[in-house]
């Protein structure tokens, strides 16, 4: 994308060129839509071409504000706490200018990858409260941070969020809602998360009636409650475990046609038989304990039999793998149990 960049301000910026400037000739909805693809500085920069083109980035429709790929004056050292925090103030500098400057128009996406540090944190809350009180549409926040990051209150119940995208990070999981509550919200991707906790309801996803698409990727822990997913017009659903020994998950989703499942044996209720499911795939990983196996072949069996509608059902390598050395281990263990019975009976 640097690379497009760089040869639009290159071709645009040209002086003494004979050949005719087509591409400012094109409406500003095309420009836009064009200048959306750069990174945000970069669309901002192209405010040197022209009058045509110094109030254009101001109506952009999409922001992307990427701690990783900001072009920044020069290279530093990211293991030096102190050339971080200076490319901390330039990045954070960078955003408030960008949303002082900007023209009060919606916006259709906002995506923000960075690193938070506390002297930080109320520009990512500014700009998070910016985006919905312009209507943002599609949002995505990616956050690497070692203080767990409390998103505004006015942010859990976004009217205009149509797909909403939160990662926290590998060291500390993002806080959810009591409720979450974004009635046009249709597509949902959490990572890093914990579903736990005194603040946490297993409903927490019950606000969303329009949601289509769920995908919860590394969930931590579920509380002693469970997980509830309901919702009427659920058509794909993934879940992916980090870590789960306990638990429940209920699935109250009649539309449903896809479902996948990464982790350890789960403990999956449907409250209805789901014959409109068509793709099914399980990645079950390896377990880590001895303890209880037989237990988790029944969940794990349960769980296969509450899709046995689907009409196609894959089973990663490692799911067959670690199946068939539970059923096997499970099944000796029982006979060896039965014949010591029938031993002390003979005796």
């Amino acid at each position: 994308m640097e690379d497009f960049s760089d040869m639009l301000l290159l071709t645009l910026g040209r002086r003494n060129m004979t050949v005719e400037d087509r591409i400012s000739k094109l409406p500003n909805d095309l420009l836009l839509k064009i200048m959306s693809l750069l990174n945000t500085k970069q669309a901002v920069q192209t405010c040197v071409l022209s009058k045509r083109w110094k109030p254009l980035w101001q109506s952009l429709p999409n922001l992307d504000f990427n701690f990783d790929t900001f072009p920044f004056q020069q290279e530093t050292d990211d293991e030096d706490k102190e050339e971080v925090e200076m490319k901390m103030c330039s990045f954070s500098n960078f955003i408030s200018q960008v949303l002082f400057r900007r023209c009060p128009t919606d916006l259709v996406k906002v995506c923000v990858q960075s690193h938070i540090y506390d002297p930080h944190c109320f520009l990512v809350d500014g700009l998070l409260c910016y985006a919905v009180k312009h209507n943002v549409q599609q949002l995505t926040f990616h956050s690497r941070s070692d203080c767990q990051y409390l998103f505004p209150e006015s942010f859990w119940t976004c009217q205009s969020l149509t797909s909403l995208e939160l990662k926290g990070s590998d060291w500390m999981p993002m806080k959810l809602p009591t409720l979450l509550a974004c009635p046009a919200l249709k597509s949902l991707h959490l990572s890093h998360f914990s579903a736990a906790g005194p603040n946490f309801e297993p409903t927490a996803f019950s606000g969303c009636p329009n949601l289509e698409t769920l995908q919860l990727f590394d969930i931590l822990a579920v509380g002693s409650e469970g997980l509830c997913i309901d919702a009427l017009k659920l058509t794909s659903l993934v879940l992916s475990f980090a870590s789960l020994r306990h638990g429940k998950v209920e699935i109250y989703a009649p539309r449903l046609t896809t479902f996948k499942y990464s982790g350890i044996p789960p403990i999956v209720c449907l409250t209805d038989h789901l014959a409109s499911v068509d793709d099914v795939y399980f990645d079950i990983k390896t377990l880590g304990f001895k303890r209880n196996e037989e237990e988790y072949v029944l969940r794990l069996i349960n769980t296969l039999n509450e899709f046995r509608h689907a009409k196609s059902l894959t089973l990663s390598s490692s799911t067959v793998q670690s199946t068939i050395v539970l059923i096997f281990s499970s099944t000796l263990a029982w006979k060896l149990i039965q014949k010591r019975r029938q031993i002390e009976k003979e005796n």
